[in-house]
Protein backbone atom coordinates (compact mmCIF):
# COMPACT_ATOMS: atom_id res chain seq x y z
CA UNK A 1 0.00 0.00 0.00
CA UNK A 2 3.07 2.42 0.39
CA UNK A 3 3.96 1.37 -2.47
CA UNK A 4 0.81 2.25 -4.04
CA UNK A 5 0.68 5.92 -2.57
CA UNK A 6 4.19 6.85 -3.52
CA UNK A 7 3.45 5.90 -6.99
CA UNK A 8 0.50 7.62 -7.23
CA UNK A 9 2.05 10.58 -4.94
CA UNK A 10 5.80 10.39 -5.21
CA UNK A 11 6.23 13.35 -2.83
CA UNK A 12 4.83 11.64 -0.48
CA UNK A 13 8.38 10.22 -0.34
CA UNK A 14 10.18 12.63 1.55
CA UNK A 15 7.56 15.42 2.60
CA UNK A 16 6.37 13.66 5.47
CA UNK A 17 9.97 12.50 6.80
CA UNK A 18 10.83 16.46 5.80
CA UNK A 19 7.99 17.83 7.86
CA UNK A 20 9.20 15.66 11.03
CA UNK A 21 12.75 16.42 10.82
CA UNK A 22 12.12 20.32 10.78
CA UNK A 23 9.94 19.67 13.95
CA UNK A 24 12.66 18.44 15.92
CA UNK A 25 13.61 22.05 15.22
CA UNK A 26 11.44 23.10 18.11
CA UNK A 27 14.14 21.38 20.02
CA UNK A 28 17.03 23.83 20.08
CA UNK A 29 14.56 26.44 21.52
CA UNK A 30 15.79 26.67 25.23
CA UNK A 31 14.38 29.92 26.26
CA UNK A 32 10.74 30.02 26.30
CA UNK A 33 8.21 28.97 28.78
CA UNK A 34 5.83 26.11 28.64
CA UNK A 35 3.19 28.35 27.63
CA UNK A 36 5.03 29.82 24.24
CA UNK A 37 5.89 25.81 23.77
CA UNK A 38 2.58 24.55 24.01
CA UNK A 39 1.43 26.94 21.47
CA UNK A 40 4.87 26.32 19.14
CA UNK A 41 4.05 22.76 19.44
CA UNK A 42 0.11 23.34 18.37
CA UNK A 43 1.18 25.75 15.50
CA UNK A 44 3.06 22.98 14.11
CA UNK A 45 0.70 19.98 14.36
CA UNK A 46 -2.43 21.58 13.47
CA UNK A 47 -1.07 24.70 10.99
CA UNK A 48 1.94 22.80 9.40
CA UNK A 49 1.33 18.63 8.92
CA UNK A 50 -2.39 19.48 7.43
CA UNK A 51 -1.39 20.96 4.93
CA UNK A 52 1.39 18.78 3.63
CA UNK A 53 -1.39 15.82 4.11
CA UNK A 54 -3.86 18.15 2.01
CA UNK A 55 -1.06 18.51 -0.83
CA UNK A 56 -0.35 14.91 -0.78
CA UNK A 57 -4.00 13.95 -0.93
CA UNK A 58 -5.02 15.28 -3.91
CA UNK A 59 -2.62 13.60 -6.35
CA UNK A 60 -4.02 9.87 -4.94
CA UNK A 61 -6.54 9.45 -7.95
CA UNK A 62 -6.61 12.96 -10.08
CA UNK A 63 -2.27 12.36 -11.08
CA UNK A 64 -3.97 9.33 -12.51
CA UNK A 65 -6.22 11.30 -14.60
CA UNK A 66 -4.20 13.91 -15.60
CA UNK A 67 -1.31 11.01 -16.98
CA UNK A 68 -4.43 9.63 -18.64
CA UNK A 69 -4.45 6.24 -16.66
CA UNK A 70 -7.83 6.16 -15.30
CA UNK A 71 -9.41 4.26 -17.29
CA UNK A 72 -6.90 1.71 -16.56
CA UNK A 73 -7.34 1.75 -13.12
CA UNK A 74 -10.92 1.82 -13.12
CA UNK A 75 -11.21 -1.35 -14.89
CA UNK A 76 -8.77 -3.10 -12.11
CA UNK A 77 -10.63 -1.54 -8.98
CA UNK A 78 -13.29 0.74 -8.05
CA UNK A 79 -12.23 4.11 -7.99
CA UNK A 80 -13.44 5.05 -4.87
CA UNK A 81 -11.88 1.84 -3.26
CA UNK A 82 -8.60 2.94 -4.25
CA UNK A 83 -8.58 6.56 -3.44
CA UNK A 84 -10.09 5.69 0.31
CA UNK A 85 -7.45 3.27 0.29
CA UNK A 86 -4.39 5.37 -0.75
CA UNK A 87 -5.68 7.98 1.64
CA UNK A 88 -6.00 5.97 4.62
CA UNK A 89 -2.29 5.19 4.39
CA UNK A 90 -1.85 8.48 4.07
CA UNK A 91 -3.20 9.29 6.85
CA UNK A 92 -1.76 6.12 8.59
CA UNK A 93 1.32 7.73 7.71
CA UNK A 94 1.24 11.16 8.73
CA UNK A 95 -0.12 9.89 12.24
CA UNK A 96 3.11 7.30 12.45
CA UNK A 97 5.54 10.79 11.78
CA UNK A 98 3.72 12.56 13.58
CA UNK A 99 3.47 10.30 16.95
CA UNK A 100 6.95 9.63 16.59
CA UNK A 101 7.33 13.82 16.60
CA UNK A 102 5.21 14.02 19.34
CA UNK A 103 6.85 11.59 21.72
CA UNK A 104 10.24 13.44 21.15
CA UNK A 105 8.63 16.67 22.27
CA UNK A 106 7.24 14.82 25.16
CA UNK A 107 10.34 13.27 26.27
CA UNK A 108 12.52 16.09 25.49
CA UNK A 109 11.48 19.61 25.15
CA UNK A 110 7.21 20.33 26.91
CA UNK A 111 5.37 17.35 27.97
CA UNK A 112 2.03 16.78 26.29
CA UNK A 113 -1.01 15.31 25.38
CA UNK A 114 -0.15 13.06 22.49
CA UNK A 115 -3.72 11.83 22.33
CA UNK A 116 -4.74 15.61 22.31
CA UNK A 117 -1.89 17.13 19.68
CA UNK A 118 -3.13 14.15 17.15
CA UNK A 119 -6.67 13.93 17.22
CA UNK A 120 -6.09 18.10 16.41
CA UNK A 121 -3.65 16.79 13.32
CA UNK A 122 -5.81 14.23 11.82
CA UNK A 123 -9.40 16.78 12.54
CA UNK A 124 -7.91 19.61 10.55
CA UNK A 125 -6.25 16.98 8.17
CA UNK A 126 -9.50 15.50 7.11
CA UNK A 127 -11.27 19.03 6.43
CA UNK A 128 -8.65 20.26 4.38
CA UNK A 129 -8.89 17.01 2.20
CA UNK A 130 -12.53 17.01 2.18
CA UNK A 131 -12.56 20.55 0.96
CA UNK A 132 -9.70 20.71 -1.70
CA UNK A 133 -10.87 17.28 -3.24
CA UNK A 134 -14.63 17.93 -3.50
CA UNK A 135 -13.62 20.90 -5.33
CA UNK A 136 -11.13 19.45 -7.15
CA UNK A 137 -13.28 16.49 -8.42
CA UNK A 138 -16.20 18.96 -8.94
CA UNK A 139 -14.19 21.47 -11.24
CA UNK A 140 -11.77 18.58 -12.77
CA UNK A 141 -8.91 20.61 -12.06
CA UNK A 142 -5.96 19.41 -9.27
CA UNK A 143 -4.83 22.99 -9.02
CA UNK A 144 -8.02 24.06 -7.99
CA UNK A 145 -8.27 21.74 -5.15
CA UNK A 146 -4.44 22.72 -3.95
CA UNK A 147 -5.69 26.19 -4.12
CA UNK A 148 -9.02 26.11 -2.11
CA UNK A 149 -7.66 24.15 0.34
CA UNK A 150 -4.53 26.97 0.50
CA UNK A 151 -6.95 29.50 0.63
CA UNK A 152 -8.71 28.53 3.74
CA UNK A 153 -5.98 27.42 5.27
CA UNK A 154 -4.56 30.98 4.68
CA UNK A 155 -7.79 32.68 5.95
CA UNK A 156 -7.46 31.07 8.85
CA UNK A 157 -3.64 31.64 9.50
CA UNK A 158 -2.99 35.01 8.39
CA UNK A 159 -6.82 36.70 9.45
CA UNK A 160 -7.09 34.52 12.34
CA UNK A 161 -9.75 36.80 14.50
CA UNK A 162 -11.79 37.76 11.12
CA UNK A 163 -12.07 33.74 10.56
CA UNK A 164 -12.69 32.98 13.84
CA UNK A 165 -15.76 35.37 14.24
CA UNK A 166 -17.46 34.06 11.00
CA UNK A 167 -16.01 29.96 11.10
CA UNK A 168 -17.25 30.23 15.02
CA UNK A 169 -15.25 28.26 17.93
CA UNK A 170 -16.68 24.90 16.11
CA UNK A 171 -15.69 25.06 12.29
CA UNK A 172 -12.74 27.48 12.81
CA UNK A 173 -9.06 24.98 11.69
CA UNK A 174 -6.54 26.11 14.56
CA UNK A 175 -8.71 26.38 17.51
CA UNK A 176 -5.81 25.35 20.04
CA UNK A 177 -3.53 27.10 18.55
CA UNK A 178 -5.57 30.51 18.25
CA UNK A 179 -7.03 29.39 21.82
CA UNK A 180 -3.77 29.41 23.42
CA UNK A 181 -2.38 32.66 21.88
CA UNK A 182 -5.40 34.44 22.47
CA UNK A 183 -5.45 33.11 25.94
CA UNK A 184 -9.25 32.64 25.45
CA UNK A 185 -8.80 28.77 27.04
CA UNK A 186 -8.99 25.78 25.35
CA UNK A 187 -11.92 24.11 27.15
CA UNK A 188 -14.15 23.85 23.61
CA UNK A 189 -10.88 21.85 21.89
CA UNK A 190 -12.68 18.66 21.77
CA UNK A 191 -15.98 19.14 20.11
CA UNK A 192 -14.08 21.41 17.80
CA UNK A 193 -11.88 19.04 16.23
CA UNK A 194 -14.91 16.94 16.54
CA UNK A 195 -16.98 19.50 14.25
CA UNK A 196 -13.99 19.11 11.81
CA UNK A 197 -13.92 15.47 11.67
CA UNK A 198 -17.15 15.12 11.06
CA UNK A 199 -16.99 18.16 8.12
CA UNK A 200 -14.11 16.51 6.59
CA UNK A 201 -16.02 12.79 6.96
CA UNK A 202 -18.99 14.45 4.60
CA UNK A 203 -16.54 16.35 2.42
CA UNK A 204 -14.74 12.95 1.99
CA UNK A 205 -17.80 11.03 0.83
CA UNK A 206 -19.39 13.26 -1.43
CA UNK A 207 -15.48 12.54 -3.08
CA UNK A 208 -16.42 9.30 -3.02
CA UNK A 209 -19.75 9.80 -4.47
CA UNK A 210 -18.27 12.08 -7.10
CA UNK A 211 -15.41 9.42 -8.29
CA UNK A 212 -18.26 6.72 -8.07
CA UNK A 213 -19.71 9.19 -11.44
CA UNK A 214 -16.27 9.21 -12.82
CA UNK A 215 -16.06 5.19 -12.85
CA UNK A 216 -19.63 4.73 -14.43
CA UNK A 217 -18.29 7.49 -16.99
CA UNK A 218 -14.98 5.97 -17.75
CA UNK A 219 -16.84 2.54 -17.98
CA UNK A 220 -19.40 3.75 -20.09
CA UNK A 221 -17.09 5.02 -22.76
CA UNK A 222 -14.94 1.65 -22.51
CA UNK A 223 -17.96 -0.35 -23.11
CA UNK A 224 -18.67 2.04 -26.59
CA UNK A 225 -15.37 1.52 -27.64
CA UNK A 226 -14.40 5.63 -27.26
CA UNK A 227 -11.25 6.81 -27.00
CA UNK A 228 -10.04 7.71 -23.10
Amino acid sequence: MWHEITVASPTTRWLLPLLASGGLLLLADTQSDNLMRYEHVAAFVEIVIPLGVMFLSNGLILRERDENTLVFVAVRTSLTALWLRRLGALLLASTLWLSILLTIYHLFYFPLSISQMLFASISVSLALVGVSNVVALILKEMNAGYLSGIFIWAICLIADRFAFDVLGPQLYLFYLWFSIREGIGTEAWFLNKLALTGMGIIFILISSLLLRSTERFLQDRESLGLPR
